[in-house]
């Protein structure tokens, strides 16, 4: 733009120098237009300014990582005059990461015109992307004036972890049939005789202890009971949310974690058992769901615990502090508490010591490419399981290629910045 400028300050000398060595009217004439022209782009950016309009959206939801998304920035222009060349400046970052990173856009702006900008993204890890596209500056033709829309959009995207975590086959608790709770499988049978899940007729193998004397009786048929599944005999899954070591390592070992608990749960609903998910909140402390015996029932509560922003250092002693009341008085209620950590230090090895019946938990702890593998047990008592951090998953080729344009008017689902 500084370039522009000296450009027309030169020609603008040369026009006053032809003024003063040529007679006549001509160069007279010149000299005017080149000294009034300038007016014109001016006031074309400074109209323009006042009849843009924007929203940045994404695609769709849900998103797992290595997936790509889109971004789609549209900017509406309701004026006669239009900006070849404008720039658009935004940034993104990744809350697991806390990487930031700023963009640089080119594109034209055309009179009486809505246009649609498509940004591909990918992430290597979990957590919420967010885009903030800060303005939107305008130029003249020429380079010679700008005018900058202060925009301040935001939308993000919730990465959702990916189950890529392979777990132990043995790990999984056998529901119990004594649990105490009045919540049961409306899917799978199970053994808890003081609920009945569905009656069919005796097969070769069904105990007798379950045949339904009375309504066999009435329908000369025999019928045999199938109990009910207990959803609170299953398993509690406790993400261990503090951010333990630095960057880029943190980031990594937390979304190995949270994985850790994706997989776990898809292993769960796949053999029936009940399952609850609890989460640390630094306002509300510990926090615990509904029995659930499915993904699709637990995918808002996971959505919501990936949202967490990791516990910084100085609240760490909050958190374990909540951790040792919540274990030691709710988390009794359950067969099998899974605690999910990022890094077994410790503090927490000290805490899960300390708890009654330590044999109920299960720990599953990340370590790094070049760390030994922990004990099997801790002081012989709870069981450990140790989670490789897993490669970043990137889209194909093929994926890249096959990445098609969404139906803007279908596809649509979430708006964020100003509605348009």
């Amino acid at each position: 733009m500084i370039r522009a400028k000296l450009l027309y300050a030169a020609l603008v000398v040369v026009m006053v120098l032809f003024f003063v060595l040529y007679r006549g009217n001509l160069s007279f004439e010149l000299l005017i237009f080149t000294l009034v022209f300038p007016l014109i782009p001016l006031i074309s950016v400074a109209v323009l300014k006042h009849f843009i309009k924007a929203g940045i959206y994404h695609s769709r939801e849900p998103i797992r990582k290595g997936e790509l998304f889109q971004w789609i920035l549209q900017i509406s222009n309701r004026s006669f005059f239009s900006s070849a060349n404008a720039q658009i400046m935004l940034e993104y970052r990744n809350s697991l990461t806390g990487e930031e990173r700023e963009l640089t856009l080119m594109v034209p702006v055309v009179s009486h015109n809505t246009q649609r900008l498509r940004l591909g993204f990918h992430a290597v890890t979990c957590g919420v992307m967010q885009i903030t596209v800060k303005k939107l500056v305008l130029y003249d033709a020429l380079r010679l004036f700008r005018r900058t829309v202060r925009l301040n959009l935001t939308d993000t995207v919730v990465i959702m972890p990916a189950p890529n975590v392979l777990l132990p086959e043995q790990w999984p608790p056998k529901p119990q049939p004594d649990a105490d709770t009045n919540e049961y499988s409306k899917e799978k049978a199970g053994d808890d005789p003081s609920e009945i899940f569905d009656l069919h007729q005796y097969r070769e193998g069904d105990p007798v202890s379950r045949i339904h004397w009375k309504l066999s009786s009435k329908i000369d048929a025999l019928m045999v009971k199938e109990y009910s599944l207990p959803l609170s005999a299953g398993c509690l899954l406790l993400p261990d949310y503090r951010m333990i070591s630095k960057e880029p390592e943190a980031a990594l070992r937390a979304d190995a974690m949270l994985s850790a608990v994706a997989a776990a749960a898809a292993q769960l609903s796949e053999r029936g058992g009940g399952f609850s998910i609890t989460g640390y909140h630094a306002k509300s402390g510990m926090v615990s769901s509904e029995p659930f015996s499915s993904m699709n029932d637990m995918a808002e509560w996971m959505r919501q615990i990936v949202k967490y922003k990791p516990i910084a250092p100085d609240g760490r002693p909050a958190q374990l502090q909540a951790m040792q009341e919540f274990l030691s008085t709710e988390a009794l209620a359950f067969a099998r508490v899974m605690i999910f950590t990022p890094r077994l230090d410790a503090p927490l090895r000290e805490l899960l010591l300390s708890q009654p019946e330590p044999d109920r938990f299960a720990v599953f702890a990340v370590i790094g490419q070049d760390e030994q593998s922990f004990p099997d047990q801790l002081g012989g008592l709870i069981s450990c399981v140790p989670i490789r951090i897993p490669q970043p998953i990137h889209p194909s080729t093929e994926q890249l290629r096959a990445m098609k344009e969404p139906d803007f008017e279908k596809e649509i689902l979430i708006k964020g910045g100003a509605a348009l």
